[in-house]
């Protein structure tokens, strides 16, 4: 397989991505399609749709890493290309990272194959000189990651009300409450700024992290550095760079 797009989003790292795409419903994405894809026909009909489902590939073993991590991990996969290092079983942020699960009980990126699955909503399809370019919200991606499939989310198909969440629901999601002054939210622009507070709001940091109300963590956002501080379920923004 190759990628028909890739995708671009004001995350840049691994940290501060969402664990799912919808706990972040603001944060924008740009498909921009390969030039071998990027035909208007291609895409005739696909903003009758509110939703997508975006297939895609983990760029390398480290989900989120850099790109310095390529080599690493392309030294640690086998033939088939699948992770050699992969494990079967996880420890799940929504418990904490305490507890593990067997990988294929969850949705953790440590797979034994790169693959990623994410729904998103449809913005907008613009056509441009280059190509159709989709517009989507919620998009929990690392900028630049590689699109292999598009497909419309179809309602009466992939909707299931009566599903069963598993042991995820006995394991509700703890946001945390965003202190962000107002001199500081007037350094980013307002149409990224619900989806800045959506993933501060999830907690960037490891599952598990210790207890350090005097740590600074910096999160890449946009092109900004944003420093924070957490001290117990407060999270507060202390610069934006």
């Amino acid at each position: 397989m190759k990628p028909i797009a890739h995708i671009r989003t004001d995350l840049p790292q691994k940290f501060g991505i969402p664990r799912n795409s919808f706990l972040a419903p603001h944060l924008r994405g740009r498909i921009v399609f390969e030039p071998e894809f990027a035909l208007a026909s291609a895409v005739a009909g696909l903003d009758e749709f509110t939703h997508l489902w975006l297939i895609w590939q983990f760029e390398n073993g480290t989900p989120g890493g850099t790109a310095a991590d390529i080599a690493t991990d392309a030294a640690t996969a086998d033939k088939r290309g699948t992770n050699a290092n992969w494990s079967s079983t996880v420890r799940p942020p929504r418990l904490g990272g305490s507890e593990r699960k067997g990988v294929f009980a969850t949705r953790s990126p440590f797979r034994p194959n790169p693959i990623g699955l994410t729904c998103v909503k449809l913005d907008r399809v613009e056509p441009t000189d280059d190509g159709p370019v989709i517009h989507v919200l919620g998009a929990d991606l690392r900028d630049g990651t590689p699109i292999l499939d598009i497909k419309p989310y179809i309602p009466f198909a992939d909707c299931h009300p009566e599903a069963s969440g598993g042991w995820i629901e006995a394991a509700p999601w703890q946001e945390l409450e965003v202190d962000f002054p107002e001199e500081l939210r007037d350094r980013v622009d307002s149409g990224k700024l619900p989806g800045l507070i959506e993933v501060l709001r999830q907690d960037p940091r490891r599952a598990g992290s210790k207890h350090e109300p005097e740590r600074v963590y910096h999160l890449a956002y946009a092109q900004h550095d944003v420093a924070f501080t957490v001290d117990g379920a407060e999270l507060r923004v202390i610069g934006v760079d």
